[in-house]
């Protein structure tokens, strides 16, 4: 089969190019588009958006009354221009949270694509201070995100260690891959993954991909998939205590998820003894990652998460991060990410009182 070598390394070449070609015709600086748009209809927390096949961005976010927490769903037809709230997830006395969206591609014959929302779902007594139980859970919905019936519960379990922060994508092979942070102590804490073959209603067991070998709080993981110009590779982003204060690191999987590795540092803040957490990421044009996250480093507070601001980085190759933008000021937290085209994607952020959207180009 030697005859095929050089028809393979014609084709890396091409690659190579047409990535390159991308990110000469975009750039790798950022600029904002527009002003913040308001996600929430009223106030809210933790905005998370997907897109829907049939086209419009599907939003989620947590409001609360008193201890009644609820996670609403949210519309947009103007690619995050408006919101209009069309449902809602589950509400009751509990810490409800963390809400993050996934539609299914293989929902053949079905009226419209199933949708699922994993969240966490922790059971109280009184409020945060008391939780009795904690949960991830997983709901679905078949009519675009307008009414909700729950799935499953990936993993449940007794104090005092708890469950946060889903995020979730569709192998190559169409399985779902959960992944959260999951606390092993008050100082440590790892990100796991299970895997579902049967569109989340049933999970397998149990893979820690960052954390198991190293002392922090690893947490708050966002993934995507880039071209390397010789393959697909995830990159697993998370916040971490490890050698100090909270900071950005990143491992990564050259085998869809499978295996992860090559754990390196995206971001530590400015200044002595700053934070900088809540990351997630995105991939614009196939090979640009745009990186989203919150710190205090122009406050210096030290009394995290007080003072924390939004801001953004940019990589050509998951390892060298620059270009840092300041998305959006002090008191903002919780920042998500989604992409709207090669060079062009939405964060969403708490500032002022609720979730708000705000467009960023690469140029």
């Amino acid at each position: 089969m030697k005859y095929m070598q050089p028809f393979h390394g014609f084709s890396s070449i091409v690659l190579w190019l047409t990535l390159s070609m991308i990110t000469s015709v975009f750039g790798t600086s950022l600029s904002m588009v527009g002003s913040p748009v308001k996600m929430s209809s009223g106030g809210g927390s933790y905005g998370r958006i997907t897109r829907l096949s049939t086209g419009q961005l599907l939003g989620i976010y947590t409001t609360s009354s008193g201890s009644v927490y609820s996670l609403t769903v949210c519309q947009s037809n103007d690619n995050a221009a408006s919101w209009t709230d069309i449902g809602t997830v589950t509400t009751g006395n509990a810490d409800i949270g963390n809400g993050f969206l996934l539609e299914l591609p293989n929902t053949t014959g079905a009226a419209n694509p199933r949708i699922l929302a994993a969240f966490r779902n922790h059971s109280w007594i009184s409020g945060p201070s008391n939780i009795t139980y904690f949960r991830m859970t997983v709901c679905y919905s078949d009519d675009l995100g307008k009414t909700w019936k729950f799935l499953s519960q990936p993993e449940g379990k007794n104090p005092p260690n708890g469950l946060w922060e889903p995020f979730m994508r569709i192998a190559h092979d169409g399985s779902i891959q959960l992944y959260y942070s999951r606390e092993n102590s008050q100082t440590d804490q790892d990100i796991v993954q299970h895997i579902s073959r049967d569109n989340g209603e049933t999970w397998g067991p149990m893979v820690t991909i960052a954390g198991a070998t190293t002392q922090g709080r690893d947490g708050m993981p966002g993934i995507t998939e880039f071209d390397t110009g010789s393959g697909k590779r995830l990159l697993c982003i998370f916040e971490t205590t490890q050698d100090g204060p909270f900071h950005v690191k990143s491992v990564t999987s050259d085998d869809d998820g499978i295996t992860w590795g090559n754990r390196s540092v995206v971001y530590v803040p400015t200044g002595t003894n700053n934070n900088a957490g809540s990351p997630q990421v995105a991939t614009l044009g196939g090979n640009v990652l745009v990186a989203i996250f919150m710190t205090d480093e122009d406050l210096s507070p030290h009394k995290w998460i007080t003072g924390a601001g939004v801001k953004s980085l940019v990589s050509t190759d998951g390892v060298n991060w620059s270009n840092k933008l300041s998305v959006s000021p002090p008191q903002s937290n919780w920042p998500g990410i989604f992409p709207l085209n090669d060079n062009e994607f939405i964060t969403t952020f708490d500032h002022a009182g609720g979730v708000q959207s705000q467009a960023i180009k690469l140029s």
